[in-house]
């Protein structure tokens, strides 16, 4: 089977033991760290206790990847761990800028991975809320410099939105309930009310842009959970032609802050169908994912939208 990532298991194994250091840097190893250090073995094909990896030295790390876009990803990779447990500390920060050092990563190859988070801050916050009701925010340790790429990490990823409602865009968006069975307007309202979701315009809700991400979920036909989320990610970097690697580690983040202390399975998942959703993507025929605006189809059926943008059966 293809692998997600570039690396091979050397490699691997010396960003799990990145990641372990960012981790231990301030001398804690926090529930939220072992968890995310399990989900992102699992994420690169590996397996590895987190309590038996070792910490690595940024030359030992240089000298495990040569290759600069996999050294690109291990630092990426290495921010998401310096987050998850609601803080970056001055030890975590002087970890994450010797590797940034020593790899030789400029920080303008950083530019990428922060507009990537800029797009995912909006819907983080609202898949938090959805999930969670009212989560506390975090605080951030950061120096001066660089870390422009941890703005996706201020207070308030974990802020909820505050929004009045817009009753004639919910109204219109509860109206699609009205439409036949199997139609996409009636899919996504019924993905809506299972899940006790606000519409757009209705008190909560997320903004009508961020609604066809939840259209690409129903279209693709995964799940709104961890499980389904790194699917339907790992689908969309198949559509595009894209590396899925960034978007993949911040939807760990993303879980791994609102996991219950203790939930050992809250990030658990089957990379082998990570895979599968993104040969899927790379199949279709049409990249459906940039359509930002599909209330023209809305009364079309799921079925005949599948066809029309050639999207395999899973």
């Amino acid at each position: 089977m293809a692998a997600l990532f570039p690396f091979t298991t050397d490699e691997a194994n010396a960003v799990l033991r990145a990641l372990k250091t960012v981790a231990m840097a301030d001398g804690t190893f926090a529930v939220k760290e072992r968890a995310l250090l399990s989900a992102s073995a699992a994420l690169l094909g590996v397996e590895a206790d987190p309590d038996a990896l070792t910490t690595i030295t940024p030359e030992d790390l240089a000298a495990a990847l040569v290759d600069p876009d996999r050294r690109l990803m291990a630092l990426k990779a290495s921010l998401v761990m310096g987050i998850v447990d609601g803080q970056v500390s001055p030890e975590e920060w002087r970890v994450l800028s010797a590797f940034r050092s020593v790899l030789g990563v400029e920080e303008g190859a950083m530019k990428v991975f922060h507009d990537l988070v800029q797009q995912h801050r909006q819907r983080t916050q609202y898949e938090l809320q959805r999930r969670l009701g009212s989560p506390q925010a975090g605080t951030l340790y950061a120096a001066q410099g660089w870390q422009g790429v941890l703005n996706f990490f201020t207070e308030d990823l974990l802020a909820l939105p505050k929004t009045r409602e817009n009753s004639e865009l919910a109204w219109r968006y509860r109206r699609i309930g009205l439409l036949p069975e199997g139609t996409l307007g009636r899919e996504l309202w019924r993905y809506y009310r299972e899940r006790q979701f606000a519409f757009a315009g209705e008190q909560g809700g997320v903004p009508e842009a961020l609604v066809h991400h939840d259209i690409t979920h129903i279209l693709a036909g995964y799940e709104g959970d961890l499980q389904g989320e790194l699917e339907t990610l790992a689908f969309i970097a198949g559509l595009r032609g894209e590396d899925p690697s960034s978007a993949l580690f911040l939807v760990l983040l993303q879980h791994a802050v609102g996991a219950r202390v203790g939930d050992e399975s809250g990030l658990s998942f089957d990379p082998a169908r990570i895979l599968a959703a993104r040969d899927r993507g790379r199949a279709t025929t049409e990249d459906f994912s940039r359509r930002h605006d599909f209330w023209d189809v809305m009364d079309r059926p799921i079925g005949e939208l599948l066809q029309r943008f050639g999207v395999p059966p899973r």
